[in-house]
């Protein structure tokens, strides 16, 4: 499991995982919570746009991380923070508290699975992040060490 966290594979790997489930929430969202609130065609296509947009670069960030680039990291692990920390937490604070009954039990599985996808794959991304400033800013190598220039 230490492995997981070391390598630049790894990582990215947990944060493609975090990424899928948190497509799976969306779909869940816009099936129940969002088709109340969103009743106009316009800010639905408003609200899937926004989401494609976010998606396409979660995932841009991610291709350009596994390339060595440090500034997709660092975009990487805002938008896991964002999606997969701020999201299930303020679902949980505010939203629908646990043991959620709306949608029971799939709302209450996809958050508490994003919770703990983007809990895990943060503290990849966060080790990805310290190994690069130990090593001395050289860029990132895909098996946890550093490229040499």
């Amino acid at each position: 499991m230490k492995n997981i966290f070391s390598s630049l594979n790894g990582a990215v790997t947990l944060s493609v995982i975090a990424l899928l489930s948190e497509l799976w929430r969306a779909f869940i969202d816009f099936q129940h919570e969002y088709s109340n609130i969103l009743n106009g065609t316009g800010a639905v296509l408003l609200s899937t746009l926004l989401y494609t947009v976010l998606f396409g670069g979660w995932a841009w960030a991610l291709l350009r991380t596994l390339r060595g680039n440090r500034a997709s990291l660092v975009a990487a692990f805002i938008i896991n923070l964002i999606f997969l920390l701020v999201i299930p937490i303020g679902t949980l604070v505010a939203y629908c508290p646990s043991p959620c009954l709306t949608l029971w039990p799939i709302m209450e599985l996809a958050n508490w699975i994003n919770l703990l996808f983007g809990s895990l794959a943060g503290i990849g991304l966060a080790i990805q992040f310290c190994q690069y400033k130990a090593a001395g800013k050289q860029p990132l190598a895909p098996d946890g060490g550093s490229l040499s220039a």
